[in-house]
């Protein structure tokens, strides 16, 4: 009966995603025809000069979100292809939500077409941008309906945000570090409140693997490449745009630096991969908010050196605690990768305001002159006001859903429950094969078999880290054990299950491969005993 009534939650939730993904759709269209037209003239002119850059940012938004999310070693079809469905949707969404709040501000007729073009199509993918981050903190526990949520009503907020904080109070964020990371970071981490749990945590697919990880780096080196386009973009062509490039590109180099040398110094002396593949990009998003103005080569530098070694510290430090003592369960640690490097880089636009406004008032980057720098920090806190509140909103209806058709702890970071499978999906990570079996032999013979169980607790929850950390470290003296280590959103790997793995915190159970040793499996003592029992 339970089974029954669990069926028929997941595909009444599978018939609601398509209706309101239809009815929404029908929506956008019906206001386009009445409220858009293309660009005309030279309207049309400079709007098309921006496709260059806009195409630097697409490939960002659409490639490299999506690659960065794939190190959940069974969620690679879900990150893409999430990242890709919220990004598709949210760009056609924005393009009302921009129209709505411009109307509010300019022209309260609605009576008027507006241009819709490249330059619509660029404010939509920067909207992308900060559903992306905010998707990242809550990545593999929600389901799509639950996603199609959120990405309704973030775009809202994102533009009630940019028509107080941009139109209004006319702060500068040249680059989204305030609007886009600051405010996507903090409307995930208050949506991870509603969907952070004991089902959530300590679970055995919340880890990586190496092929994951390489797919990840990806990602990461697609972002690199473009990201002083993605701050620079907006920027007035000339010196603005120039020093935006510039400050954005050797920001970046620095985090590269600073994030390899705390990596190491706070791995033992190992690189750790999460944080060359995050910490490293911290570097643009510290830039965002000030990559346009006139803060020297040196500090550029300067500022990504710390904001990567700030960021790795969030990863090993402070992701631990959020998920312990505050109940946040931060997946992908956007608040290390874009809310603190984010208000830092916006700290950053603060002082910069502030001193070049005293020495030159007459700026004509500064509309409110020497007095700037109080709107930026008012932009700063009104950002994080709305991005919380909006969170908090998003975070509850999303709750809702889950109460009702909840996503099966087995599928929680994992492909399984929503995806039509390859033949191999099952057999590539938890199947251990005796001498004369072969994965391909296994999938021949058709059916699902049983995951092992020491996969299912491959990880736990732990109270206190500090407690188990020490707890650790002395029966690692005593037994000879490896010190403890964590996975990136906090969770303590348990070591004693893991016993024989190197790396143990992101290698998957062993597959057993055609002519592979018995010695080099991790079921050794398994397959042997079922050998002898056989003969």
């Amino acid at each position: 009966m339970v089974d029954t009534v669990r069926l028929a939650r997941k595909y009444s939730e599978h018939a609601l995603f398509g209706i309101l993904l239809i009815l929404w759709e029908a929506f956008i269209l019906v206001i386009l025809s009445v409220w858009a037209k293309y660009p005309e003239g030279e309207d049309a002119i400079e709007d098309g000069g921006l496709w260059y850059d806009t195409r630097d940012v697409s490939i960002m938004i659409f490639f490299g979100f999506g690659y960065l999310m794939t190190f959940l070693r069974r969620y690679g079809f879900s990150a893409i292809s999430y990242s890709f469905m919220i990004a598709g949707m949210v760009c056609q969404w924005s393009i009302v939500c921009e129209l709505f709040w411009e109307e509010i501000r300019f022209d309260h007729s609605f009576d008027n077409r507006r241009n819709v073009g490249v330059e619509q199509f660029l404010n939509g993918l920067f909207c992308s941008g900060a559903v992306l981050i905010s998707y990242g903190a809550i990545l593999g526990k929600i389901n799509p309906t639950q996603m199609l949520v959120m990405a309704f009503f973030e775009p809202f907020f994102f533009w009630l945000n940019y028509y107080v904080s941009f139109l209004t109070l006319k702060a500068l964020d040249i680059g989204g570090g305030i609007f886009i990371h600051e405010f996507g970071a903090y409307f995930g981490l208050a949506m991870t409140l509603f969907v952070t749990s004991k089902r959530t945590k300590g679970h055995s697919d919340n880890v990586s693997c190496y092929s994951s990880d390489i797919f990840s780096l990806a990602g990461t080196l697609f972002l690199y490449i473009m990201w002083p386009s993605f701050n620079a973009v907006t920027a007035e062509p000339g010196e603005q745009q120039v020093r935006a490039l510039t400050n954005t590109f050797l920001s970046l180099c620095g985090a590269v630096i600073s994030s390899s040398i705390v990596s190491r110094w706070i791995s033992h002396g190992k690189f750790e991969v999460v944080h060359l593949q995050n910490s490293t990009l911290a570097g643009g998003v510290v830039m965002g908010t000030a990559a346009n103005l006139n803060i020297s080569v040196a500090a550029a530098i300067a500022c990504g050196l710390v904001a990567g070694a700030v960021s790795v510290l969030g990863y090993r430090f402070l992701t631990p605690l959020l998920s312990q003592r505050l109940g946040m369960q931060d997946i992908c640690g956007v608040h290390n990768l874009h809310g603190i490097p984010g208000v830092l880089g916006a700290i950053l636009s603060v002082f910069a305001t502030a001193g070049l406004g005293q020495h030159e008032p007459e700026r004509s980057e500064f509309p409110h002159g020497a007095q700037q720098a109080g709107y930026q920090t008012a932009a700063i806190a009104i950002t994080f006001g709305i991005a919380v509140a909006g969170g908090l909103l998003s975070g509850a209806i999303i709750w809702l859903i889950d109460l009702w058709s909840p996503v099966p702890r087995d599928d929680l970071f994992n492909d399984r429950g929503y995806w039509q499978l390859p033949s191999d999906y099952e057999w590539v990570v938890d199947r251990e094969d005796s001498d004369d079996e072969t994965e391909m032999d296994a999938m021949e013979e058709g059916g699902e078999k049983k995951r092992r169980e020491s996969d299912k607790t491959f990880l736990r929850p732990q109270g206190s880290r500090l407690a188990e950390e020490k707890k650790a470290k002395a029966d690692s003296k005593k037994g000879n054990m490896p010190p403890p280590k964590y996975n990136r959103t906090g969770s303590l790997i348990d070591v004693a299950s893991a016993a024989g793995y190197a790396d143990h915190d992101r290698r998957p159970p062993t597959v057993k491969r055609r002519g592979a040793d018995n010695a080099t499996s991790a079921g050794v003592g398994d397959a042997a005993s079922s050998s002898s029992s056989e003969e």
